[in-house]
């Protein structure tokens, strides 16, 4: 039969001569109404109706679709008809059908869908079907028999198979999205010469653009590049493997990747990803699919049969024992494993064991015909006919093709992309349905009439129930597999033809299978918005024109399903193209099912890369900044964006004003840009001031303000010097105002603590949600190392750069990037976009003028510095090029002959005094010369001709009349220059050796800045200055005498105040100082060092001294009126601190106390004295108090939560059910249950009144360590060591969302109280923030260093609290992730922490028996010194006694090891350029140093000794001959000798002087011997070991021979030894004593007692040492450390006596060493990181140990402070004070 083809455009007004051809004479609206008349009439023709009830299942499945059938059956004729005549009317019907489709062709469709109508010119309308030639019930064997069916070809076209469009990033450049890194390794995969040739094989993600052949081209000269992309997708991987939960987010992020990752990190994230789906204790659909998913996409060479088999095997278990519960998880899991199938068929997987696995499957599949659900029915009989290709060798394509003429392998995939043969597949199809038509009668009853299936009432379901165990093969399953290839090449003409001529096409099995194939096309938007709308085109033409298809009403209902699901859908065309669809068809898209049915072919793109974002150590907040579009989408009123000075704020907000325009369209909302300081009183009418400022006339501001939304970019709140809510006080979005949406940018610096109240808005209804869910905020993070090299690479193209250059050659990118990597301290400072700005202007002068870079110390002043000088050397070379008039000629010469720059200085530094004095700091001034020209403003803006040069010169900007400085900064930092102008210093003013004189030219005018403002509000000021006193020490002597002038002079004391916060700021140190009389109110000492200090008589009113050092200080006669020491008294209890709470109003404290009799302590917090104590039988480890504050419940070692009494002490309840430790407890809000959460792995949830356990929620599968109620009760959060978070419903009981971080074991949780957070905490140290609302993750804090075992949020939802193993409580500020406070005091690891309801307070509690109290006011905003020693595990003199050298630890895999040779200045304790870093820490188990300080030894886990030179970090010689790792190690004074031992107790000794020889000293045999400590004598000719049981062994390390070995002690345990200067004594400390043996007797002879620890010492760390002179012996047991004084009595008769005892370490001392030059010096390193300086003096046989200086201090220390006559010191401080002081063996 000849066909004819006619092009028709679907709703197109052009080709009229076609559409003439197929319209009738009728208006639309009448051709429409007649037309569908006729289509119903056909489509009753073509569904007879059933004559009997549905049966059970058929009208189970009614329900699930929504089916209404009547009560009575239609009669469909007035007589029964034979199959015979059903058929002769149906091919009539389709008749009429096929003139419907021809006439409204035209109308049905809207859009631009085009198709093709191949209509058959001879159709033989009464050709009839007998029932003896039906040879299948699904399809007629001869294609004569069928009746004529004009196809319409919506699919015109093959297309390229489906891409995924993703943006190249450039070349060298940071990969900002993990389709990016897929893209990127993808093209890495495929070389330049062949990328053409395998087009096809990229199809997934990318094609051979020019760009692409150009990146890849690029890439091949870089294998450094290449290396780098591989190594994230392998990191990503291993960041994948350690998450033990994945969200679907990291899932997608995956499987995307994983098929361009070689062979090795496929198979491991294959791995990891099977092991994740099989130990998840529920189903997560998600990682269901992403396995799925990754086998399909997996290149065929990496998957094994194995892993085939092994997921299967996984499946078929899951779906075993879920497929008798509800449709919900046995539909995925069927889904899933019908994918596997078709991909174990694709891959010839044939070794499937028939006992254990196919027969086994076979049986559940076959389980399946229970079940109502259609979908479920089609699956599982997809997923059986799928496994009867298993066990061959043989794909269902080449069993098609195998039948096909011409094709005689046909090696054909589902997943291949090469064209497929229409004609070939058609043909195989043909003969393989006549070679399973015996088979296919079987079932019997499709093409058989689909009249007799309805007639029965039994439909697809009962058919599907039939032939799914029967073994048998069917050829609707090749046919769908078929389509299946079609589309995934894009051969979607073929795949139109396909559905029209399969012979198979009206078996309800194939028909269902295409709907489904139609629906995934139309919902994936990895397909063009055309192409899904034919696929919904198509659906409606199946449905509603063809009479063969749906017969089967199932297949109708789950069309009808599909096109409801799209209905659904986010895109809005597809979506409004399934309403209209559903609209024509007479359906309610109320009426869809709500059964999950999949659509989707695979996961949705990743929207965000958290994995890669870890990898690459993206802070989440930078990815936070991006979601603007996101904000303007979403119900937020109010978005704060956060930022120090100079990271860029007001360049996002310009960017993002210039975006919003870009996409602006017609009547959308409107930008508007607000230059806040620019504005008179923002606070009122802000917007109409705005608008009217652009000549806006007052009806156009108020037709904008009635009828269109504007977006609000208000610039500068910090400038603006505004306290006011600008949303509030505006009454934006309030009923008859202004509807807007608010961007506003602020300095983080300029906020106080509770700062969102000032910017949240008020919510439109009072009684809808809090006002906290319209606001949102982010915080621009500093520049990454990849965003710096990508600015320095535009920078040095732009022209202006070679100018900084003059006569010399430019840099190049990497240039620039070398000295900002050798330069200290410029790659933290260049992190600031407007710092990297000014450092790239400085540099090249800055480098022209030093020659060793590394010797450099550049700081942000420093930068402004060059950057002025810069500025202004090229302004005056402009001027003077410059065409100027006659009057500016003369005023340029004059200011020439005063120094142009000079005087362009000092007009600066008097513009920023004037504007601070007149302005109170407002950046912006506005100049009007009329108005103005009499005005202060004159001097600067004025019509002068010098002022003009001067002004043009400056780095100032104007906008219309309003004049600012190019930066806020730059206006602080020359307002600091007026302070101190270091370009007025002459040096030869300035004696060194006078520290109290002020220089000549330094004035101590009074009417100055420093006198006149309280910099404490200007941070940024304070830090210009401290970093001039770092480098300009007249400027200290200055601000000392400021200080010093306060004592005499009343007007001093603002200066004072300043200045000496200015000091202590800048890390300067008043140990011993005398500051008797000064006057500081309101300074800001915290974190200051004031060690022996005199402060008698001074003013410290309201002066703030948390964390300072006290210790000694004289504080008599002083006013401490509202001074703050940053903590309260602590509470001190007896025993362990296990758990605390507060009750809701903040009355009283509850307390968990670990000890024998002892339970739950009552505390009274208005005077912390305790009113109850609930005596437990077991341990209480959890407490918490009910809402209404009248009872508190605990948890105890046995599981038992027991409910008390708060009045009476009374046990109300006592509920069991867990089985061990309780180890948290939540009260609901509402009060009428309790939660528990144990370490049997489950959470129980109580009735409070009865006890009775409501609910036992399980899934945790380790120790559950904290469960929390959500604010508003609904939800339960609890977690796990397990690495989970769950999300349980609290009334239902149902899980929820399972989150995973991947920072390992949770130990601790909170959720803020405004909803919006969930904080865990974890065994690494670090806390992880989750967004509760999305459960994406959010920030991580990371500073602590072990287990974080307490999290809490303040009651406004702005701070939290953190406490943790390492015995320090953090403060965090919630929205930046930055620490404000950390507070030290605890001699123990912490259990908890928790808020005061007030916010004031912190509590925290520990095993040092103590609740410790912290003022949460008490800010510490001390610059940290980051050029300080510390971090200490050894330190060491030189032998000029001038450095210190020191070992510092390194973190590695959250474990610290020895790492980093240091060497620092011993006088200041400013850290020299690293000597070098280990580079394997994780082998150094002990460190020594060689007497001269020029040799290092490390002893190592592989038993090697290794030495290096300090100096350069060369390796030496590497000693081999320990089999065990060696952990101690001591070189000889003359250093020849090396002595060391191993955890085997073997000693050696080894000769350096040349031949390296080794000897064993001590071990081998039988030796028991636990070695403690070798030590070479001062001589280098004699060498002591000894054992921890007190035995002692000398030799000659020259001839190796064993002199004497001596059981000194018989009881106590040795810990350490050294020998006295004179090498004739050595001293032995134990745990309770130091033992001095005298060499020359046999005996042991003095015994120093010292006093008794309360806490055990730890061998490793206890330390003793000689001074040089002899007279003195440090000795340090845990944190307390004793000083020996020797003296002679009676002749030679030696007496020590205890002179000193410091107890000033709140931890173990780990190194000690003496000054060999300075003999009465000695230095100490503890565990908390700090390192202390001390200096012994004796006057008068009165001996006084000071603190030189000491770095990471920050904690209080009022030891032996003088407090005698101080006035109006609080008596809660007085007792702190007094603790403080306190001693039984321990620092409290």
């Amino acid at each position: 039969m000849s066909k004819e083809t006619h092009p028709v455009s679907l709703g197109s007004p052009h080709d009229a001569q076609s559409t003439a051809t197929l319209r009738s004479t009728t208006s639309h609206s009448s051709t429409n109404s007649a037309f569908a008349s006729i289509g119903r009439a056909a489509n009753k023709a073509v569904q007879p109706s059933s004559t009997s009830i549905p049966s059970q299942h058929v009208r189970k499945r009614d329900k699930l679709f929504g089916i209404l059938r009547p009560s009575t059956p239609k009669p469909r004729d007035k007589q029964s008809q034979s199959p015979k005549s059903s058929l002769n009317q149906l091919s009539t019907a389709s008749s009429e059908a096929n003139l419907y489709r021809l006439s409204t062709v035209s109308t049905q469709y809207s859009g631009d869908i085009e198709c093709e109508i191949e209509v058959s010119s001879s159709v033989d309308i009464g050709h009839t079907v007998s029932i003896t030639e039906v040879k299948s019930s699904a399809s007629c064997a001869q294609p004569s028999a069928l009746p004529a069916i004009s196809r319409l070809n919506i699919f015109r076209h093959n297309i390229n198979a489906p891409v995924v469009l993703t943006t190249l990033p450039n070349f060298g450049s940071r990969i900002d999205t993990t389709p990016q890194l897929a893209l990127c390794l993808g093209l890495l995969s495929n070389s330049v010469d062949t990328i053409d040739q395998q087009e096809d094989s990229l199809q997934v993600l990318w094609s051979s653009t020019p760009a692409h052949l150009a990146w890849l081209h690029a890439m091949k000269q870089d294998p450094i590049e290449q290396e780098r992309l591989r190594c994230l997708g392998a990191c990503m991987v291993d960041e994948f493997a350690k998450d033990a939960s994945k969200d679907s987010t990291e899932i997608a992020e995956m499987v995307l990747i994983g098929p361009v990752l070689d062979n090795e990190h496929f198979r491991r994230l294959l791995s990891c990803t099977i092991t994740a789906f099989d130990q998840a204790a529920l189903l997560d659909v998600g990682l269901l699919q992403g396995l799925v998913q990754l086998v399909q996409s997996a290149p065929s060479e990496t998957l094994l049969p194995d892993d085939l088999v092994k997921i299967l095997r996984i499946l078929r278990v899951r779906l075993q024992d879920t497929h008798q519960q509800s449709s919900v998880h046995p539909i995925h899991l069927t889904l899933a494993v019908s994918r596997l199938l078709d991909v174990m068929v694709e891959h010839k997987v044939k070794d499937l064991d028939r006992v254990e696995e196919h027969e086994p499957l076979s049986g559940v599949l076959s389980g399946l015909k229970a079940s109502s659900d259609p979908y479920l029915m089609y699956q599982a009989c997809y997923a059986f006919q799928a496994l009867q290709y298993v066990p061959n060798n043989e794909t269902p394509l080449q069993a098609v093709l195998r039948h096909s003429t011409g094709v005689v392998d046909g090696l054909v995939k589902v997943s291949a992309v090469f064209k497929l043969d229409l004609g070939a597949v058609l043909e195989g199809l043909g003969k393989l349905q006549e070679t399973l038509g015996g088979v296919i009668e079987v079932t019997g009853s499709v093409y058989d009439g689909a009249r007799s299936l309805m007639e029965s009432g039994r439909g697809v379901l009962e058919s599907m129930k039939e032939g799914l165990g029967s073994g048998q093969k069917r050829p609707w399953y090749t046919a769908v597999r078929a389509a299946y290839a079609f589309a995934q090449a894009g051969q979607l003409k073929d795949l139109n033809v396909l559905i029209y001529e399969a012979p198979c096409r009206r078996d309800p099995l194939f028909q269902w299978g295409i709907c489904q194939l139609l629906g995934e096309i139309a919902s994936e938007n990895i397909w063009d918005t055309s192409v899904r709308l034919q696929a919904v085109a198509l659906l409606r033409e199946l449905y509603m024109n063809d009479p063969l298809w749906g017969q089967d009403e199932s297949v109708r209902t789950w069309m009808l399903n599909i096109i409801r699901q799209l209905g659904t859908t986010t895109d809005q065309v597809v979506s409004t193209s399934a309403h209209t669809l559903l609209k024509d068809l007479d359906q309610d898209q109320e009426t869809a099912t709500r059964l999950p049915y999949p659509l989707r072919s695979r996961l949705p793109l990743p929207a965000t890369s958290p994995t890669l974002a870890r990898v690459q150590n993206i802070p989440p907040l930078e990815y936070n900044l991006h979601k603007h579009k996101e904000f303007l989408a979403s119900e937020h009123q109010v978005m704060l964006i956060l930022g120090d000075s100079g990271s860029g704020k007001s360049t996002f907000n310009r960017h993002l004003e210039h975006q919003l325009w870009t996409d602006y369209k017609q009547g959308g909302p409107i930008p508007l840009f607000i230059n806040l300081p620019a504005i008179d009183r923002p606070d009122q009418d802000m917007i109409a001031k705005q608008l009217r400022a652009n000549n806006f006339s007052d009806d156009q501001i108020q037709e904008m303000k009635q009828h269109r939304q504007l977006i609000l970019i208000c610039d500068g709140y910090d400038e603006s010097q505004q306290l006011a809510n600008l949303h509030q006080t505006n009454m934006l979005n309030q009923p008859g105002q202004w509807n807007t949406k608010m961007v506003i940018s602020c300095r983080t610096q300029f906020l106080g603590p509770s700062y969102i109240d000032g910017f949240k808005p008020l919510p439109t209804d009072r009684y809808a949600a809090d006002s906290k869910d319209l606001f949102q905020e982010a915080v621009i993070a500093p520049f990454s190392k990849d965003q710096i090299e990508n600015y320095v690479g535009l920078y040095v193209q732009n022209p202006h750069t070679a100018l900084l250059f003059q006569n010399q050659a430019m840099w190049l990118a990497k240039e620039y990037m070398d000295k900002l990597t050798t330069i200290p301290n410029v790659k933290d400072l260049v992190k600031n976009p407007f710092l990297l700005t000014l450092a790239l202007k400085a540099l090249p002068r800055l480098v022209a003028s030093n020659n060793d870079l590394s010797s450099l110390h550049v700081t942000r002043v420093g930068l402004y510095d060059m950057f002025v000088d810069q500025w202004l050397e090229t302004n005056c070379l402009r001027l003077r090029m410059s065409t100027l008039s006659t009057e500016e000629i003369t005023a340029f010469k004059s200011l020439v002959e005063d120094d142009f720059i000079g005087c362009e200085i000092t007009y600066l530094l008097r513009l920023s005094a004037e504007i601070f004095q007149e302005q109170d700091g407002n950046p912006i001034v506005q100049y009007i010369h009329r108005h103005d020209k009499d005005s202060w403003k004159a001097a600067f803006f004025g019509t002068d001709p010098e002022v003009k040069l001067l002004r043009e010169a400056s780095p100032l900007m104007r906008t219309g009349n309003q004049y600012r400085f190019v930066h806020r900064s730059m206006l602080e930092y020359f307002l600091s220059r007026v302070i101190y102008n270091p370009a007025k210093v002459d040096e030869r003013d300035y004696d060194s050796s006078i520290e109290t004189a002020s220089p000549a030219s330094l004035s101590s005018d009074t009417n100055g800045p420093l006198f006149q403002r309280n910099l404490l509000k200007e941070p940024s000021i304070i830090q210009f200055l401290c970093d001039r006193v770092r480098f300009h020490p007249h400027f200290e002597v200055y601000l000392r005498a400021v200080i010093d002038q306060s004592k005499t002079d009343s007007s001093a004391t603002i200066g004072a105040a300043n200045a000496i916060t200015i000091l202590v700021r800048a890390g300067v140190l008043f140990n011993g100082a005398d500051l008797r009389g000064i006057k500081i109110p309101g300074a800001d000492l915290s974190d200051g060092q004031f060690d022996s200090a005199q402060f008698q008589g001074a003013d410290l009113t309201r002066v703030n001294l948390t964390g300072s050092w006290l210790r000694q200080a004289d504080l008599s006669h002083s006013q401490l009126e509202g001074v703050r020491f940053g903590e309260l008294p602590y509470l001190k209890a007896e025993g362990s601190v296990e758990a605390f709470a507060y009750s809701p109003d903040g009355r009283m404290l509850g307390v968990a106390i670990l000890g024998d009799g002892v339970g739950i302590g009552i505390y009274d917090t208005s005077t912390w004295q305790r009113f109850h104590l609930f005596t437990a039988i077991q341990n209480v480890r959890a407490v918490a108090f009910s809402p209404d504050n009248q009872r508190i419940v605990s948890g105890d070692g046995e599981g038992m939560v027991r409910l008390w009494d708060c009045t009476s002490g009374e046990e109300l309840l006592a509920m069991k059910g867990h089985t061990d430790w309780i180890n948290s407890l939540a009260y609901s809000p509402c009060g009428n249950h309790i939660a528990s959460a144990s370490q049997d792995k489950a959470v129980r949830l109580w009735d409070s009144e009865t006890g009775v356990c409501i609910f036992v929620l399980e899934g945790h599968t380790d120790w559950v360590a904290s469960v929390r109620f959500s604010p508003n009760g609904c939800q339960l959060v609890s977690g796990s060591l397990d690495g989970r978070i769950r999300l349980w419903d609290s009334k239902t009981g149902e899980p929820g969302v399972v989150l995973s971080p991947s920072l390992g074991e949770i130990h601790s949780l909170a959720i803020s109280p405004d909803g919006r957070w969930i904080a865990s905490g974890h065994d690494d140290g670090n806390v992880q923030l989750w967004d509760m609302h999305s459960g994406s993750p959010g920030p991580v804090l990371q500073g602590h260093t072990i287990t974080v075992t307490g999290i809490a949020f303040s009651p406004n939802s702005q701070l939290i609290a953190t406490s943790s193993d390492d015995r320090r409580v953090m403060l965090w500020d919630a929205s930046t992730g930055d620490i404000i406070s950390t507070f030290d005091g605890h001699l123990s690891y912490i259990c908890d922490v928790d808020f005061s309801p007030d916010g004031l307070t912190i509590a925290s509690g520990s095993n040092d028996r103590t609740v410790r109290l912290w003022e949460v006011n008490s800010s510490r905003s001390s610059i940290a010194i980051q050029d300080q020693i510390g971090d200490s595990a050894l330190v060491a003199y030189s032998p000029d006694g001038l450095s210190v050298l020191s070992i510092d630890h390194v973190l590695v895999l959250s474990m610290y090891h020895l790492g980093v040779i240091r060497q620092g200045n011993a006088t200041t304790g400013l850290r020299g350029s690293v000597s070098f870093e280990f580079p394997d820490p994780e082998m150094i188990y002990d460190v020594a140093f060689s007497a001269d300080g020029n040799q290092v030894a490390t002893g190592c886990g592989d038993g090697a000794v290794r030495l290096w030179d300090r100096s350069t970090g060369v390796a030496g010689p590497i000693l081999k001959g320990h089999s065990g790792a060696v952990n101690i190690l001591a070189y000889s004074t003359c250093g020849r000798w090396i002595a060391s031992c191993d955890y085997d107790e073997l000693v050696r000794i080894w000769d350096l002087h040349g031949t390296e020889q080794q000897y064993v000293l001590v071990g081998g045999g039988d030796n028991n011997d636990r070695i403690i400590a070798v030590k070479f004598s001062p001589t280098g000719h004699q060498l002591a070991v000894c054992s921890d049981d007190g035995k002692v062994w000398l030799f000659d390390p020259r001839t190796r021979v064993l002199l004497t070995s001596k059981k000194l002690l018989e009881e106590d345990e040795v810990r350490v030894l050294d020998y006295s200067p004179d090498g004739q004594q050595l001293a032995l400390g134990t745990s309770r004593s130091i033992v001095l043996w005298d060499l020359q007797s046999d005996e042991p002879g003095l015994e120093l007692k010292v006093p008794v620890s309360s806490f055990k010492p730890i061998a490793k760390y206890a330390c003793v040492a000689y001074s040089p002179c002899g007279q003195f012996l440090a000795h340090s047991k845990d944190h307390i450390l004793h000083l020996w004084h020797r003296q002679l009595v009676e002749g030679d008769i030696e007496s020590w006596s205890c002179a000193a005892t410091l107890r000033v370490f709140s931890v173990r001392v780990v190194s000690l060493s003496w000054n060999p030059v300075i003999q009465k010096e000695f230095i100490t390193a503890s565990d908390d990181r700090s390192v202390r300086v001390w200096r012994v003096s004796s006057n008068d046989g009165t001996v006084t140990v000071k603190m030189l200086w000491g770095t990471n201090l920050r904690k209080l220390c009022t030891a032996d402070v003088v407090l005698e006559g101080v006035t109006s010191l609080s008596p809660s401080h007085q007792e702190l004070i007094s603790q403080r002081c306190a001693f039984d063996g321990v620092l409290l």
